[in-house]
């Protein structure tokens, strides 16, 4: 009997969890723009040329075996040239940043987004990221009929939607939660990043380390044993309290994106790579997007509180409420009798 009753309280928590979930909102609308002019300023900033050099014991890029076939590199073999294909891609990036017609174009932005995590020859990280954030968004991206994503809602998603969305929602942010814990718990079993010592060297290195105008205050206060170590360690600890947040509740999940910019905000200012900082920062603000707290029944098929007003006030009905879909009330219109 104890294990049936957790049974129907668990159903009865998800069922609540459901009704009350809602993507459409700014904030899953900001993530994905963030996202998409993450990959922009790859394409943008970047020639064809240098995004497809050649690597020594890779070949020639793009490479257009198997899945790779269906890169936008690739369509077309060589009857159109890689800078069309550039532009094309960009194109198809600015209207998903534009937040336009989400449902119509969250297809696109994911197939532009596979394209150049697949593709091009020197990934940073943040374009396979991109893609699976991409990939994963697309159910509340085809649940979103709003014709710009910066708009409130005016009809209520449906039940089946809901639950599609919640459970790739789920997805979302038990995979960028991973992304964080597995980071941080790994680079323990790193000698420098165990003794306190990484960031000292990557201030220092040659390719990613400290960048102007900042160099020289980061290289000067490097000196410092303490400071050092703080940065090091901190980093780490921020990185798992990010994990742990996004898997929480919504007000946690709003922790984990501010520590999430920080951190992410800090490595731009310091060392750069903004696309990986921009891809991160907007997969942690589509993670915390909250519930919406409508009045819509959970299970029961009506909402006891609207008829228990309706009891009250006679005369007065539930409508739909324009912008959330919620139960709202309006005076009908009573003759005399």
């Amino acid at each position: 009997m104890q294990i049936t009753t957790s049974v129907h309280s668990l159903a009865g928590r998800l069922a609540e969890r459901t009704a009350h979930h809602d993507l459409r909102s700014r904030w899953f609308g900001v993530g994905r723009s963030v996202i998409a002019v993450a990959q922009l300023s790859v394409l943008l900033l970047t020639p064809a040329k240098a995004l497809l050099v050649p690597v020594v014991g890779m070949g020639e890029f793009p490479r257009c075996d198997t899945v790779r076939a269906a890169s936008a590199w690739c369509i077309g073999g060589d009857a159109v040239g890689m800078e069309p294909r550039r532009w094309l891609l960009i194109v198809v990036l600015l209207v998903a940043a534009s937040g336009y017609r989400p449902r119509w174009t969250v297809i696109p932005h994911a197939w532009a987004a596979y394209s150049v995590a697949v593709s091009i020859s020197v990934p940073d990280g943040g374009e396979s990221v991109g893609m699976i954030m991409c990939f994963l968004m697309i159910p509340a991206g085809l649940a979103d009929s709003r014709t710009w994503h910066w708009h409130r809602p005016e009809t209520a998603l449906s039940p089946s939607w809901r639950t599609v969305s919640l459970a790739f929602f789920l997805a979302i942010r038990v995979q960028i939660a991973y992304l964080y814990l597995d980071s941080a718990i790994s680079k323990f079993g790193v000698a420098d990043w165990a003794n306190g010592t990484a960031e000292y060297y990557f201030l220092r290195d040659g390719m990613f380390g400290a960048s102007r105008p900042w160099d020289g205050i980061l290289l000067w206060m490097s000196k410092s044993p303490l400071i050092v170590v703080s940065l090091t360690w901190g980093a780490l600890l921020i990185e798992i309290a990010i994990g742990v947040c996004l898997l929480s509740s919504g007000r946690r999940r709003k922790a984990g994106m501010v520590m999430d910019i920080v951190l992410h905000g800090s490595i731009i200012l310091t060392m750069g790579l903004w696309s990986f900082a921009l891809v991160m920062i907007g997969s942690a603000i589509v993670c915390a997007t909250p519930d919406r707290r409508t009045a819509e029944p959970v299970a029961a098929g009506f909402d006891s509180g609207a008829a228990e007003a309706e009891a009250q006030n006679p005369g007065r009905s539930a409508v739909p409420c324009p912008e959330c879909g919620a139960a709202a009330a309006s005076t009908a219109a009573v003759s005399p009798v």
